[in-house]
């Protein structure tokens, strides 16, 4: 919207188009990619990271040049098979990857420390499930008491990053 045309009327709206709508809602919402589509990217903004070209990952797994170029740049589906493949040349964590993409729907979390610590959490409240179905644990723990035991192991994350930044800064010094 150009500038000339911001006003009051523009911006706020009085009333929601529709009962969905929220009254705060600044503009047009944008559209939401897919989850295909938010895994191309999420892949391509990776290899980025790692300063991989496409043409070298796709050599790396196996898979011809243009083929990985149309599928991660253009309309070519992405199988689920060559997503893990990627996932794995990649060294991307799958889970952190489907909890940004298919609950977040915004595949740029994916490197936020907060979505880091939520999928380990996430991870190992899953391995307890699992083991619970097998019968190997009987405990039942209650809320508060995975809450406190979260707290401390981030607070003691949060002391121990700090005392590596410390001695790196002594070092540096």
């Amino acid at each position: 919207m150009p500038h000339s045309t911001v006003t009051p009327e523009t911006v706020f709206r009085t009333r929601p188009a529709s009962p969905e709508d929220s009254v705060f809602s600044f503009g047009e919402p944008a559209p939401r990619l897919s989850e295909q589509e938010q895994y191309k990217r999420l892949i391509d903004a990776e290899a980025a990271k790692q300063g991989l070209a496409l043409a070298h990952l796709a050599d790396r797994i196996g898979v011809a040049r243009p083929r990985l170029h149309k599928v991660i740049r253009k309309k070519v589906m992405l199988r689920d098979d060559l997503r893990d493949q990627l996932f794995e040349a990649l060294e991307i964590d799958c889970v952190r990857a489907k909890f940004c993409v298919a609950f977040l729907h915004d595949h740029t979390a994916y490197g936020d420390p907060e979505v880091f610590l939520i999928c380990e959490a996430m991870k190992g409240f899953y391995c307890e499930i699992l083991t619970r179905r097998r019968g190997e644990i009987q405990v039942t723990l209650r809320p508060p008491i995975i809450h406190e035991a979260l707290g401390r192991a981030y607070d003691m994350l949060l002391s121990h990053q700090e005392r590596v930044m410390e001695h790196d800064r002594t070092l540096q010094a």
